[in-house]
């Protein structure tokens, strides 16, 4: 049985938020548009999952800021304190410190500048339905 999605966003141009046309169950062809948006625009991308069910992943939200970007890969955990697992990419080689991404601080090992992990993660995560732990920890 194919996973169904939803897909939407919204991206950042002169401090004006612009709102990303909602897709329900978005091709692999939307997804790799709305992704390229984010190759020069600051804002929020999502592909959720429409149904939740049991220890499965559900979301993978993409945060973008002056080509930085951190990507949160959520799923179902009954047995953490929120119910929700989160992964994010992790780089130990990156300058310690954080880092101010849509005015959250982040710690830097966290961001990602290659484009191409972050189109990786939501093909993979379409696809799949999931996503390679060596590339999200």
């Amino acid at each position: 049985m194919k996973v169904k999605f939803e897909f939407g966003g919204f991206k950042l141009k002169q401090h004006n938020r612009i709102q990303l046309p909602f897709k329900s169950d978005p091709t692999i062809d939307d997804i790799n548009s709305y992704l390229d948006l984010f190759l020069s625009n600051d804002g929020v991308l999502e592909l959720e999952q429409n149904e939740e069910e049991g220890n499965i992943p559900f979301k993978l939200t993409l945060y973008a800021e002056n080509q930085k970007y951190l990507v949160m890969f959520g799923k179902s955990n009954p047995e953490v304190d929120d119910g929700v697992e989160v992964r994010t990419f992790y780089d130990n080689t990156r300058t310690p410190g954080e880092v101010y991404l849509l005015g959250d601080l982040w710690d830097n090992s966290i961001i990602t500048e290659d484009f191409s992990l972050v189109r990786k993660a939501f093909n993979e995560f379409y696809l799949t339905g999931d996503i390679d732990q060596n590339i999200v920890s």
